[in-house]
């Protein structure tokens, strides 16, 4: 039986301005349903999300202000997604065999995945990876790689991962709670979520889908304190996801929150 090839990936969901990179890194405006096929890339701006379908089924989701390319290892026809800038999420379907995996290669490590859900992001001299479901196994990026200096890291943990220097996977941050909501009215009607202060964390995130799966994300949110607002959403039926980052940067599990947002309207005068 043929496995499907995994490229070229087609573009699933655009939220904002992105752009296709070809061959020669030359950018043109990103489209819904565009393909990117083997080194082609996409270049996401600060406000932007990006999913990408594979054609063997993995997803890659890319937040604002990121960037990949698309390659294809030849000998075994792997599919690498190479992170040149900012975090790419992954969903990887299930693989047939040890030696069939799904790459992310940043400037500093390789990721190899058989079926998994991680998030990987470059953060200047390091790279950070956190493992949702499944396992991953890194090793660095050396011409004399070997499985002794590849480490696995399994589902709930996090690695962060220099050139140099001991990969110690640790206990990724449990999801926070959220306990509250409102909304101010105005023109640009503000909603606010309140979450409870959780434990070990240093700042929190918030995205706002309006799919299960958050390939089509609409917005999201960063906060130092357990409170996260958002202005322009209309009214609809969001998946809301929550996670917290620890005090080495690693952002943990992720708690999802069906909710439909009606913004309040202005009392008329």
């Amino acid at each position: 039986m043929c496995r499907a090839q995994p490229l070229p990936a087609v573009v699933q969901h655009l939220t904002g301005e992105a752009w296709k990179l070809d061959t020669k890194g030359k950018a043109s405006p990103l489209l819904e349903g565009m393909t990117i096929d083997e080194q082609e890339g996409v270049k996401t701006s600060a406000s932007a999300f990006v999913s990408l379908l594979l054609g063997d089924g993995s997803r890659v989701v890319l937040p604002s202000s990121s960037q990949v390319r698309l390659h294809l290892e030849k000998k075994r026809s792997i599919p690498q997604v190479v992170l040149d800038q900012g975090q790419a999420e992954a969903y990887v379907i299930k693989r047939a065999s040890e030696h069939d995996r799904f790459q992310i290669v940043t400037p500093v490590g390789v990721m190899g995945v058989r079926g998994t859900h991680f998030r990987v992001r470059n953060d200047t001299e390091q790279s950070v990876l956190e493992v949702l479901d499944g396992q991953v196994a890194v090793n660095r990026e050396t011409k004399t790689r070997t499985v002794e200096q590849e480490v696995n890291v399994g589902a709930r943990q996090g690695l962060l991962f220099k050139k140099h220097g001991d990969l110690k996977p640790v206990e990724l941050l449990t999801a926070p709670k959220l306990v509250g909501q409102d909304g101010q009215k105005g023109d640009a009607p503000v909603w606010s979520l309140y979450l409870r202060p959780l434990p070990g964390a240093q700042r929190y995130r918030a995205q706002v889908a309006t799919d299960k799966a958050f390939m089509n994300i609409k917005q999201e949110n960063f906060s130092s304190t357990p409170k996260m607002s958002f202005t322009g959403l209309k009214a609809s039926f969001y998946h809301v996801r929550l996670s917290a980052y620890d005090e080495n940067g690693l952002e943990g599990e992720t708690g999802v929150y069906d909710i439909f947002y009606y913004p309040p309207t202005a009392q008329a005068r």
